[in-house]
């Protein structure tokens, strides 16, 4: 049997995403192999459990018909790897369509031009309780900033979602990103509003239910990464991807690796 160390961490990994959350630092006592720099991973058998990942937001998650999407990309990321996921949500495809490529597991959680409150009331309708995910991946407060929602209050709905799907899974792990910024100026108070998310992580996150800060916003240029300003392009939405998937990768192995 595995042995897990529960804690509370904020580290700095590549492409500059930041960790907050108590818990799932793996104690690597029988598998030393799997604590390496080496991307690749053991492919799990069938009896692996599978892991109900929802991205959730606005039209960052939800992306455009025509358009890439970093769901494309990290669903291929994590299958590649080896792990057993199931991307859901009531949602399907892109805005308006499908994206570029329809390889991969479209379902998702996301809304183009919703807020924080907007996705609160949706999820209290029920479609939390129907989707039941294990892991959410959290973008959100774009539309917040340019629909005249102040930041102590997005700040708060966001708090209140958390609360919302624990209800509907006591474990469920949140992935919660810092926003990527645009060129827009009605999102000049970004960065003041990814910087109270760690804080939110630190206060909400624990050991059967951890809250993790993925840091999306620096390092992420909306002059190239985007084809608005605002929502990301080929690069940009690899991008995302390579930063969840670093985050996704220590949730998957604690929690659904095959257990012997």
């Amino acid at each position: 049997m595995r042995s897990f160390l529960h804690r509370w961490a904020c580290v700095s990994l590549n492409g500059g995403m930041a960790l907050c959350v108590r818990a799932l630092a793996i104690l690597c006592l029988f598998l030393p192999s799997s604590c390496g720099s080496d991307d690749t991973h053991n492919v799990e058998p069938a009896s692996a459990p599978v892991a109900k990942i929802m991205p959730l937001g606005d039209s960052i998650t939800e992306s455009a018909a025509g358009q890439w999407t970093y769901r494309y990309f990290l669903w291929h990321r994590v299958k590649d790897a080896g792990y057993r996921i199931d991307f859901v949500g009531s949602m399907r495809g892109a805005y308006g369509g499908s994206p570029v490529r329809t390889d991969f597991d479209m379902d998702h959680e996301g809304h183009s031009g919703w807020r924080a409150d907007q996705i609160l009331d949706f999820l209290v309708g029920g479609a939390a309780a129907v989707a039941s995910p294990d892991i959410v991946l959290l973008h959100l407060g774009t539309n917040d900033l340019c629909q005249g929602q102040d930041i102590p209050g997005t700040i708060d709905e966001i708090s209140r979602i958390i609360d919302l799907l624990r209800k509907v899974n006591p474990a469920v792990a949140v992935v919660l990103a810092q926003s990527i910024p645009s060129t827009h100026g009605c999102h000049a108070e970004m960065p003041a509003f990814v910087a109270k998310l760690p804080d939110l992580a630190a206060t909400k996150g624990t050991t059967v239910s951890p809250v993790m800060v993925v840091d999306q916003h620096h390092g992420f240029d909306p002059t190239v990464m985007t084809w608005d300003g605002l929502h990301p392009n080929r690069q940009g939405e690899s991008q995302m991807a390579d930063r969840w998937f670093a985050a996704l990768r220590s949730l998957l192995d604690s929690r659904f690796l095959a257990r012997p």
